[in-house]
């Protein structure tokens, strides 16, 4: 297989590991998040997404923009997102050189159930900028609670935008709809 793609597969698994160590981080006592802060987050959570190109957010070493959704912060531990509240996440990476579709192409149910998940569906998706992308949705364990894993591919013939979002699969209904409007904002700027 492809070195380029064996790269880009291997940011699933680091994006599972990310997201374990975040939700490990944010539950951390040294963060101060307490009970009220959580139930807060969750409170806070809006229920639209309205695209403004001033809150386009440049992802530090990578030539990738996105708005994300209000009340998340920026993690460097990603690079991306997170609502500590819903222990949801949007981590954003690059991959140069390659083509998303190619790299699309070996992520299989096989791939998928090697790296704990169980693939859901795969399903193309026009990002806001008009282009093409394929969304995959995915479930997986993590502490205790099913996860629904979205992950968005995108780009050109040289990159490909790779966004991953996760969220508890409870809260699904609420969670996928801001999230993935927040992906499709994202876009490659050189």
């Amino acid at each position: 297989m492809n070195k380029v793609i064996v790269s880009a597969l291997l940011i699933v698994a680091m994006s599972v590991s990310a997201f374990s160590q975040e939700v490990q981080q944010s539950n951390s006592p040294s963060q101060g998040v307490g009970l009220g802060s959580a139930l807060n987050g969750i409170i806070a959570v809006s229920e639209e997404f309205v695209y403004d190109e001033s809150k386009m957010v440049a992802i530090p070493q990578t030539n990738i923009r996105i708005q994300p959704p209000e009340y998340f912060v920026y993690s460097d531990s990603l690079p991306g997102f997170v609502h500590v509240g819903t222990m949801s996440s949007i981590q954003v990476e690059e991959v140069v050189g390659t083509s998303y579709i190619l790299i699309s192409e070996a992520m299989d149910s096989a791939y998928f159930a090697s790296q704990g998940m169980r693939l859901v569906s795969v399903e193309p998706v026009v990002m806001h900028d008009g282009s093409d992308a394929l969304l995959f949705t995915a479930e997986m364990k993590l502490k205790g609670f099913v996860f629904e894993r979205l992950i968005l591919m995108s780009g050109d013939y040289h990159y490909t935008m790779w966004i991953n979002a996760g969220y508890i699969k409870l809260m699904a209904n609420k969670m996928r709809p801001l999230v993935l409007q927040s992906m499709l904002t994202s876009k490659i700027y050189e």
